[in-house]
């Protein structure tokens, strides 16, 4: 049985709010004003609190506040008579999961109460006695899988995560990769240690080295301090090489002496610096094609592949789908302060029928596009917009664009489809929010 705390300093709305939820199954307790709230969820352990805004002492703002302090995740339902548009913003941003006006609708507050119960209960299935950082993968899509080659990723997590062997994460782009190195890194004896997060490909050569190794003061004339460099950074923890792939031959050159000596040397330094962090690299390229190629240091990768995790292709997984949805779906509710709860009629055939090649972020992208344009809570085939990229092109249908024509095309319908919400677009073009903006300047589109 469900427990539910009612804070309310008026006798008639906690007497109301008691029967009505006691006959419909719900454990009651009360309490008659925030201070009183907090003592009973320190000893009661509620599933879910309903409190009033204006009370004597503390207000109902201050109570979730405190609540989301003291008991992180439990929802709150704020009751108010003044519903004005700054307080429903406010309960909202301090951590609501709803907001009811007064005078109090009894069937209205049962509805958000069992809604709140079910997303609360179905996140704590997942999270009970788990670390911060490991329900912050969870609530990311990473643990969810119960096909054998997920199944044997977990159990390698597990496996690695006890000992500080370089680990290699390959896979194609979405599929995971950096959520898995941070699963390895939070899950074993490097949890209490920095994890060092460094994108190989987004840095160019010489500020990539003075990043990882760092340097002294007087090593060069713009070195006026001494900078610690993300191998100092790490520790005994971990550094994670995203796009591995993309080292130029020299940095190349660099990070296998480092591996191969266990020290590094930074510029303007007088003795090695000891390694002790472990490595983990990721890369969504064939490294073994192009050891064979001449573009990577056979040496580099077999040092580096001391163990090694494959993260498959979601099309290659598609009996995840539809516990992926259902995860992605709660993320998502709580993400954009919706409620929707159910998956329409063939939504899941939809989705099996498509091969994904961005994976399950395109996956997560797809469904919150979906949850944006719903108004309801359930989650139905028509929300559902996804690009075939294999569908045959007639040549009688096919036109000469250019990449700059068709992405201006796309960018207008995103946005035309999400109402113009810059800020939900850039989630969906999976591009920063001043590049959208730059975008939408440079080929003149307007909101019509």
């Amino acid at each position: 049985m469900s427990k539910v705390l009612a804070i309310d300093d008026d006798s008639i709305i906690r007497t109301l709010m008691s029967n009505s939820l006691s006959k419909a199954g719900y454990e009651v307790i009360t309490a008659v004003d925030g201070e009183s709230g907090l003592q009973k969820i320190i000893q009661e352990k509620p599933d879910l609190v309903v409190t009033d805004f204006q009370m004597p002492g503390m207000s109902g703002l201050d109570v979730i506040t405190e609540i989301q302090r003291i008991q992180p995740g439990l929802p709150v339902i704020l009751l108010t008579a003044h519903g004005d548009v700054a307080l429903t913003i406010k309960s909202i941003q301090v951590g609501a999961y709803d907001f009811i006006e007064k005078p109090l609708q009894m069937q209205e507050l049962l509805e958000v109460i069992r809604n709140g119960l079910e997303i609360s209960y179905q996140s704590q299935t997942l999270t009970e006695t788990i670390s911060p950082e490991i329900r912050k993968a969870i609530e990311d899509n990473l643990l969810v899988g119960k096909t054998p080659v997920m199944r044997e990723i977990f159990k390698n997590v597990g496996r690695v995560s006890l000992n500080r062997v370089n680990v290699l994460i390959t896979g194609e782009t979405g599929t995971g990769k950096e959520l898995i190195a941070r699963l390895i890194h939070f899950s074993g004896i490097t949890r209490d240690h920095p994890l060092v997060v460094v994108n190989c490909s987004a840095l160019h050569e010489e500020i990539l080295e003075n990043e990882l190794f760092g340097y002294n003061m007087g090593a060069f004339p713009a070195a006026i301090s001494d900078k610690k460099g993300k191998f100092e950074q790490a520790g005994e923890g971990t550094i994670f090489l995203d796009d591995i792939s993309e080292l130029s031959d020299t940095m190349q050159t660099r990070l296998l002496r480092v591996i191969q000596e266990l020290e590094f040397e930074k510029p303007g330094g007088d003795a090695p610096i000891p390694l002790k962090a472990r490595i983990i690299a990721a890369t969504n390229k064939d490294l073994e094609a192009m050891v064979k190629n001449g573009k990577f240091r056979e040496e580099l990768y077999y040092r580096l592949k001391v163990f090694t995790i494959a993260m498959p292709p979601l099309k290659n997984r598609k009996d995840d789908i539809e516990e992926l949805v259902k995860h992605l779906m709660q993320k998502l509710n709580r993400k954009l302060n919706k409620k929707v709860l159910k998956i329409g009629n063939g939504v899941l055939d939809l989705l099996h029928s498509h091969d994904w090649p961005g994976n399950v972020r395109e996956l997560e992208n797809t469904l919150m596009q979906a949850m944006i344009m719903t108004r309801s809570d359930v989650l139905e085939k028509e929300h559902i917009v996804l690009l075939n990229r294999n569908a045959p092109v007639e040549p009688e249908q096919f036109e000469l664009k250019s990449i700059a024509d068709i992405e201006k095309v796309h960018i207008k319908k995103v946005l035309d489809k999400l109402k113009w919400n810059k800020v939900e677009a850039s989630r969906v073009l999976d591009i920063t929010r001043p590049t959208l903006n730059a975008k939408i300047a440079k080929y003149g589109l307007k909101h019509n």
